[in-house]
């Protein structure tokens, strides 16, 4: 049985009037009778000040999924566990491992936060579910797992690794997608897309064949994108047939300006404060 969806974006580099705007994603998912946050910001301040504008308490969540394991994603989980102590928490395995961006060989740490990855350590062990592969949270509700990276132009989007030393490329392979399964067809939300939007999108298709894509809502991790990739990438995202495009967070000006010109009537800029109903 299908049932209504509602998301408000509760954290990105874009804020409406009344709302703080950050380098961080989260999204309020509401369907199957759940509440479920999609990431958790930057900043737990901005998380709960972007909430309380919005009409959202936060202490009503049942649910919180990890994209990744980036700092920009995790910020609000210590708050989000002091509120709701019995809170499940889905995410990869390797959500919690050190990484590190870096350029000009001057590491940045740009891993979980040290007090959201204590607060996942001292939570019951009962409600801390690791997912490795697909999972059905709720009759319309599936994460997807770690994406196959099929396509030769899709990387996962920066100088990204797993010691200061730039040896270990950090595959980012612990990164998760949200699919929303409506009667129209499905739709995608992503963190960041580090597996490459367009080999999400072909996971989503062989997943759910012959539906179509509503809306994909989230982060697509253009902004470092050459000009060889994002040709290559729109080249593909021009053959999907997906009705509406939300780029938000860290997509990237020149990414976000083509999305308006290839799709000029599909596309609504993320911002916080911003909801859409399915």
């Amino acid at each position: 049985m299908y049932s209504p969806l509602r998301i408000v974006l509760l954290s990105d580099n874009q804020a409406e009037s009344g709302f703080v705007a950050e380098h961080g994603f989260a999204l309020l998912i509401e369907m199957d009778h759940r509440r479920i946050l999609f990431d958790c910001a930057k900043d737990a301040c901005v998380l709960t000040a972007n909430a309380a504008a919005a009409g959202v308490d936060l202490s009503g969540v049942d649910g919180l999924i990890l994209s990744h394991g980036h700092y920009d994603h995790t910020g609000g989980i210590p708050c989000l566990l002091e509120a709701v102590p019995s809170l499940p928490v889905y995410c990869h395995p390797g959500v919690r491992q050190m990484r590190y961006s870096i350029r000009d060989a001057s590491p940045k740490d740009i891993s979980m936060p040290s007090g959201s990855r204590c607060a996942l350590d001292h939570m019951p062990a009962e409600n801390l579910h690791l997912v490795d592969g697909p999972l059905q949270l709720s009759e319309n509700l599936l994460l997807s797992g770690p994406i196959p990276r099929q396509t030769e132009y899709e990387d996962t989007g920066g100088p990204f690794y797993l010691d200061t030393g730039a040896l270990q490329a950090d595959p980012l392979n612990d990164e998760l997608v949200l699919l929303c399964r409506l009667e129209e067809g499905i739709v995608v939300c992503t963190g960041c897309s580090h597996s490459g939007i367009v080999n999400i999108l072909h996971w989503t298709q062989k997943r759910f064949p012959g539906q179509n894509i509503l809306a994909v809502i989230g982060g697509f991790h253009l902004c470092n994108a050459s000009e060889e990739r994002m040709r290559k990438t729109f080249d593909a995202l021009r053959n999907l047939p997906v009705r509406q495009w939300i780029p938000c967070h860290c997509t990237g000006q020149a990414a976000s300006a083509a999305f308006f010109r290839e799709f000029p009537d599909k596309v609504c800029a993320g911002a916080a404060g911003r909801s859409w109903e399915f």
